[in-house]
C-alpha cells in the first residue's frame, strides 16, 4: 500500500502537480521538526532546517527508492541537514570531562520530577548534535539501530558505540550538574 501511494506521488510529481507532496509535508512536518530542534537548541534554526529539510526531499523524491520506510529517509535527510547547518553557523558545542564524576544515584532520586526534566534539558544542551541526534532518535523516537544507521550513514556497530557513549556522557553531565547544584545549597 505504502510502495503504491509513493509511486502515485512521484508519478503526480513528474506530471508537474507539486500539491501532491502536501500530505507528506502535513504527515512528518512535527517528526522532522523534533529532531531539527534537538540537533539544533533553536526554534528559528530548528524551522529553517525543517523547511530546507522537505524542500530536499522534494527535489529528490524521484530518486527514493523505498528501500527503507519514508519517514528514515526524510530523517536522513533531516539529520545531515541540521548538522550542515550547525557547521555554517559553526555552533560552540561543550566537551565535558566526566572522569572525576563520583558515581552516587543518591543525589537524582531526592530530586522532584519537575526538577529532573530541567536538569535532563540542560545535560542535554551540553551534548553535541551528533549525540543529542542518536539519544534522541533512539531513547525518544524509537528507532531501531538499523533504521539510525541508515538515517546518519553510520555503521550499526557504530551507531551502537555512539549511542551507549552519549548515553554514558549524558548520565556523567547529570553527574556533574547535580554536584553542583547540593555543593551550592551547602
Amino acid at each position: 500500500m505504502e510502495k503504491e501511494r509513493l509511486e502515485h506521488i512521484k508519478k503526480r510529481l513528474r506530471e508537474g502537480d507539486s500539491s501532491c507532496f502536501t500530505p507528506l509535508v502535513n504527515e512528518y512536518k512535527d517528526m522532522v521538526y523534533a529532531l531539527a530542534l534537538k540537533m539544533c537548541q533553536s526554534a528559528e534554526d530548528a524551522e529553517e532546517v525543517a523547511q530546507d529539510t522537505f524542500v530536499k526531499a522534494y527535489k529528490g523524491f524521484g530518486r527514493f527508492k523505498g528501500d527503507s520506510k519514508l519517514s528514515t529517509w526524510l530523517y536522513q535527510i533531516a539529520y545531515f541537514t541540521a548538522i550542515n547547518h550547525l557547521r555554517k553557523k559553526k555552533v560552540e558545542t561543550t566537551d565535558v570531562d566526566i572522569s572525576h564524576v563520583p558515581q552516587d544515584d543518591s543525589v537524582w532520586s531526592q530530586i522532584q520530577e519537575q526538577d529532573r526534566k530541567a536538569y535532563l534539558d540542560r545535560a542535554f544542551e551540553l551534548l553535541k548534535p551528533e549525540e543529542r541526534a542518536v539519544i534522541n532518535l533512539f531513547y525518544l523516537e524509537e528507532h531501531s539501530m538499523d533504521e539510525i544507521s541508515k538515517i546518519t550513514g553510520l555503521s550499526v556497530s557504530n551507531v551502537k558505540v555512539k549511542v551507549h557513549r552519549s548515553r554514558k556522557k549524558l548520565y556523567g553531565i547529570l553527574q556533574l550538574l547535580l554536584k553542583n547544584e547540593i555543593n551550592s545549597l551547602l
